[in-house]
């Protein structure tokens, strides 16, 4: 028994213990691993699986059948084969054997590797067809390049949609008059074979199942969304080896001698066309008629909420409107959205409801929307400017405030003077303390020391930080601290709360309080005698806090 038929038996026996152990285990995942030739997905396990096995077994014998084949190699020659012949056959079979046998090379020189073997084999094709006459064998080259460059540039920009904006801004009208070439290449390609007599009625056949097995895919797709009908359906891809195979398998054969087959002037002048359309396209992108049948790239970008009508220039709103309302699972064209729309605007000017929202209505018809909703038909960069003199304002009423509340505010010991002391109100909004600091230091750390405490007092000192916990209160407390140089005198504890003293260090002899008003009261530089230890002494009671700071002891 020849390899090709030992081959094609050994395919179908292992495709039918597939299906049986399929069967047997109750999943469809060892037949579809042997015949799909790749795992399945979650779609499959949730299909019934007689009538998946079924649709296997199907694809199981075209698979053996295309093994018997592309494995028979090329036939004896009949007469000698011209040297472009034999080229045309080794890369119609290194093309089979490229396709068939898995890669795992990055995408994009796959991409390149299979375009250059079908170029090539197109080339030779049109150099060894005898039937077809010089201008149809041009028209044949320049139509059958368009599909794979088209191909070729989108597999190289992709997951770039500016990149792939600059190459050919009319992508999408690109794809569909690259396919319609592709087809028109097709048909002159069969007929350029019946013409030249070599290849048998059965291959031009097989030709004629790849041509319209594309088509049938498609008709599958739309109709199923995903099923595994599709998948089984994409199974038709053998075909298209089939014909190769035997494309060359026959190129052994005397071609026939006929009138040469002359292309018509309008095909060759639409084979320049569709060069001209991939190469240079106009200037805008075309209006798509279905934006659900587009891929990655259709102009629309994706938006939390509807775009804002004075963002978008006057010729774009069309299109941000149908990509605001537009779902990919739902089969409606843009003039149907349109009209949608354009009826809900009617409504609206009626004052009759409508379901759709304002803000979507305001970019078809914004002069019927701004009079009930002016709000609508303001820029974003109006709002941020609006925005911005709120909190302007509320930030100048909030110094205003705290300016009365600092001119409120007495210094509780007028008697002790010193140049380096201020006073300022401060309100205890979050019952937050306030806190005296190191300004060079990090005391993130002495911040969870003082927290993690299981009672706190009035205050609390941990390294190069102090936190002030007075009373909360209903009103601004004021806060005056005075920094000395020696330790003061003591103060009558009379008329006070509470009077406690701690340590503080600052390595850096920079001593700082935070700001406390909003008037942004400015106090000054605390550690007196440069680094060093120093004692804070707190005298509270309601509403006020005197805070004194002097040297523990001179920096040595």
């Amino acid at each position: 028994m020849r390899l090709y038929r030992s081959a094609a038996a050994a395919s179908f026996v292992i495709t039918l213990g597939a299906i049986i152990l399929s069967l047997v285990i109750g999943t469809a995942t060892p037949a579809w691993l042997v015949t799909m030739w790749y795992p399945p997905n979650e779609v499959v396990g949730a299909s019934p699986l007689v009538p998946v096995l079924g649709g296997l077994l199907l694809v199981g014998l075209v698979n053996s059948w295309m093994l018997w084949q592309v494995l028979r190699g090329p036939a004896t020659t009949d007469v000698p084969m011209r040297r472009a012949a034999s080229w045309l056959r080794l890369v119609l079979y290194a093309d089979v054997v490229w396709l068939l046998i898995p890669s795992f090379l990055p995408g994009p020189v796959e991409t390149v590797v299979g375009l250059a073997l079908w170029a090539s084999a197109l080339v030779l094709l049109t150099v060894v067809l005898t039937g077809p006459g010089r201008p149809f064998r041009l028209a044949l080259l320049l139509l059958g390049l368009a599909e794979p460059v088209r191909s070729l540039v989108t597999d190289l920009t992709d997951g770039s949609q500016i990149l792939r904006f600059v190459v050919s801004p009319t992508y999408q009208a690109t794809a569909v008059a690259a396919s319609v070439a592709a087809s028109v290449a097709m048909v002159m390609l069969l007929l350029a074979q019946r013409r030249d007599g070599r290849w048998s009625r059965v291959t031009l056949l097989i030709g004629a199942g790849t041509f319209a097995s594309a088509f049938l895919v498609e008709l599958v797709d739309s109709l199923t969304r995903g099923s595994t009908i599709e998948s089984i359906a994409e199974a038709m891809d053998v075909l298209h080896f089939v014909w190769l195979a035997r494309t060359a398998h026959e190129l052994n054969r005397e071609p026939r001698r006929k009138t040469p087959l002359r292309v018509p002037t309008a095909v060759t002048a639409g084979a320049a066309t569709v060069l001209l359309l991939i190469v240079v396209g106009p200037d805008n992108p075309p209006h798509l008629t279905y934006t659900w049948r587009t891929d990655a790239f259709t102009g629309c970008f994706a938006w939390s909420a509807p775009p804002r009508v004075a963002d978008i220039a006057v010729h774009e709103r069309d299109r941000a409107y149908l990509c605001s309302v537009n779902k990919s699972d739902h089969e409606i064209s843009d003039q149907e959205l349109l009209g949608k729309g354009n009826v809900a605007c009617a409504r609206f000017a009626a004052g009759k409801p409508v379901g759709a929202r304002p803000a979507l209505l305001a970019l078809l018809c914004p002069e019927v929307i701004g009079r009930k909703h002016p709000d609508l038909l303001v820029s974003s960069a109006q709002i941020a400017q609006q925005e911005k003199e709120k909190e302007d304002l509320a930030r100048e009423q909030r110094a205003r405030e705290a300016r009365e509340e600092d001119a409120l505010c007495r210094d509780p010991w007028p008697a002790l003077r010193t140049r380096a002391q201020a006073t300022a109100s401060y309100y205890d909004w979050d019952t937050q303390p306030y806190g005296i600091y190191d300004a060079e230091a990090d005391t993130s750390a002495d911040a969870e020391t003082i927290w993690d405490l299981r009672s706190i007092d009035s205050l609390e000192v941990s390294g190069q930080l102090a936190l002030i916990f007075t009373p909360s209160q209903d009103w601004a407390t004021c806060v005056t601290v005075k920094a000395l140089r020696s330790t003061p005198p003591p103060l009558r504890r009379k008329g006070w709360d509470e009077v406690v003293e701690a340590d503080i260090v600052s390595e850096s002899g920079r001593l700082v309080m935070q700001t406390l008003s909003a008037s942004r009261v400015r106090f000054p530089d605390l550690a007196r005698s440069g680094p060093g230890r120093y004692r804070l002494r707190l005298y509270t009671r309601p509403g006020v806090d005197l805070i004194l700071v002097y040297p523990a002891r001179r920096a040595t």
